[in-house]
């Protein structure tokens, strides 16, 4: 190998930016645009998935929960609900009842949240513009306790976060992982909705003034979000 192609080699071995494309699916064109402080066709079409997010888990837990009731009603024969009953387990109607009473307050709640995405998701497009902050990023996660039948079973699922400045930007598990530590990076996002589109290191040549005014238009356009939550 020569040196060239040593040099090579170890720049892409420590280069966490193909690695951090990957986990948060964007790619050098989309980091491109919003460079240029625009956001990519390809990231219109996924800001408005993102939007719709909210709803997945909910959604699905409650479908896998109502089919769990089918089943345990269609198939369960009655006496045998009776023994149970017989037997002390007299809550499990009022236990099957409340589980599904929060599975639908999580649906609606995860409706909610998915159409102030959207307003705010259709502005950004209308607007086809991104905005950045620069420092020093840092993972956070939650375990947020499970629906339906993950409830039962007392399963939890994990959410993650990029935090930079305070702010937070919700990434899936693999990105979380691929995030170096102690780095300093540029998080490109859509200002209204305050969802993620892009990240790089903070270039090296970044002027110093660029970071505070980007920051101000941070601050001023999470005041009109905030509902949204991190």
């Amino acid at each position: 190998m020569s040196y060239i192609e040593y040099l090579a080699a170890d720049h892409e071995a420590s280069d966490p930016l193909p690695e951090l494309a990957r986990t948060n699916g964007f790619t050098m064109d989309d980091l491109e645009a919003n460079r240029k402080g625009k956001i990519s066709e390809a990231q219109k079409s996924k800001l408005f998935a993102r939007a719709l997010q909210p709803i997945q888990y909910p959604g699905m837990a409650l479908l896998g929960w109502l089919l769990c009731c089918f089943i345990v009603k269609t198939l369960v024969p009655g006496f045998v609900l009776l023994i149970i009953s017989m037997l002390g387990f007299k809550g499990i109607g009022i236990l099957f009842g409340a589980v599904t009473l929060v599975c639908l307050g999580s649906l609606f709640v995860a409706v909610l949240r998915s159409f102030r995405y959207l307003v705010l998701v259709n502005q950004d497009i209308s607007n086809a513009k991104s905005a950045f902050l620069d420092g020093r990023a840092t993972v956070s996660h939650e375990s947020v306790s499970g629906l339906g039948t993950d409830h039962l079973h007392g399963q939890s699922r994990k959410q993650f976060w990029y935090v930079v400045q305070n702010q937070y930007f919700e990434v899936n598990e693999a990105a979380a992982a691929a995030l170096p530590e102690r780095g300093r990076f540029r998080i490109h996002f859509a200002p209204k909705s305050q969802l993620f589109l892009s990240m790089e290191p903070v270039p090296a040549n970044a002027p110093a003034g660029e970071a505070k005014r980007t920051r101000l238009f941070n601050l001023r356009n999470l005041r009109s979000s905030e509902f949204i939550g991190g």
